[in-house]
């Protein structure tokens, strides 16, 4: 119980989060596997959801629009780290005293960056589609199967 009282200084004063994330210490091309494996894994996902009798409920179609956002996400990032790679070390421009760099758009790289790393266009979608396909399951689980309009025993 020492540290509780920084929460409600954690939620006056935040320290800074920048939205600009690299991913050179950790290998990039291992990185970039991931993604294809995981584009490939929604996609399997996806494509069973469609060729089984699930795709007729509600939920499992949201599950299935679900893998197919984080497909088309994977492939957006996969992309987008060429393009990063690809920008000039001159694009990010870091002025004394600033921590978050300005992006000079000075060619089509510039401008590719910038769209690319807009990925939670797609990613945030899919996880809301990925969570209400999944409450969706659960409600039907939990609900008690309707009456077959038989007579009684």
């Amino acid at each position: 119980m020492d540290g509780v009282w920084l929460v409600p200084l954690a939620l006056v004063a935040p320290s800074p989060v920048f939205a600009l994330q690299t991913h050179g210490g950790e290998g990039p091309y291992l990185h970039q596997m991931a993604h294809l494996l995981f584009l490939a894994a929604m996609v399997l996902f996806a494509w069973r959801i469609q060729q089984s009798r699930l795709i007729v409920h509600r939920p499992w179609r949201l599950m299935a629009a679900g893998a197919w956002l984080l497909a088309l996400w994977n492939l957006w990032a996969f992309v987008g780290h060429f393009i990063e790679d690809a920008m000039p070390a001159t694009s990010l421009l870091q002025e004394p005293g600033q921590a978050v760099p300005w992006l000079a758009l000075a060619s089509w790289r510039e401008v590719a960056y910038f769209v690319v790393k807009m990925d939670h266009l797609l990613a945030v979608p899919a996880i809301f589609c990925f969570y209400f396909g999944m409450r969706g399951i659960y409600r039907s689980i939990r609900q008690p199967p309707p009456p077959t309009g038989r007579g009684g025993a």
